[in-house]
């Protein structure tokens, strides 16, 4: 298989994952946490929702280290307040991503990245894709690792 074309890597390195899990499956919830974080000023960089099979949303974010004890603290506060069943932090971890115009029609680059993360062991915390860019959250220690694995897999402009 050729290698695919891609327009380049991001990686962002202390970061911290703060999962809130078992959120009642309204949108309320889910603004509620964003909001309280953005109003003391936290920025979050990937964030992450699904549903489960009790129907209920978990949510994943990662925020600065720096902002990671406020930030658990808030997500502590107003996952309670809105019934969360548990919130979870990780406190190392990173973030990686590959970009390029017109990902979309473009189908097997997201099995590329995944599958040759997967092949070099780095696990996948959270995953997160947009028009234009396919991002996953890993351990901390993996960032450099998880770069040079994605430079062999893919083509990067010159």
């Amino acid at each position: 298989m050729n290698k695919i074309q891609i327009g380049g890597i991001i990686q962002s390195a202390d970061l911290s994952l703060i999962r809130v899990l078992g959120l009642p499956a309204t949108v309320r919830t889910l603004a509620a946490v964003l909001k309280a974080l953005g109003d003391r000023g936290i920025s979050v960089q990937v964030v992450v929702q699904c549903g489960d099979l009790a129907g209920c949303n978990n949510l994943a974010m990662t925020v600065a280290q720096a902002d990671r004890e406020e930030s658990s603290t808030i997500a502590h506060a107003v996952g309670t307040e809105m019934g969360a069943q548990e919130v979870q932090v990780v406190p190392s971890v990173g973030m990686v991503a590959i970009y390029g115009p017109h990902f979309r029609e473009r189908p097997a680059i997201a099995g590329a990245m995944f599958s040759a993360l997967a092949e070099a062991g780095i696990e996948i915390m959270a995953i997160s894709t947009s028009i234009s860019t396919v991002a996953c959250v890993i351990a901390g220690e993996e960032l450099t690792r998880a770069v040079d694995v994605l430079k062999g897999t893919f083509v990067l402009p010159k």
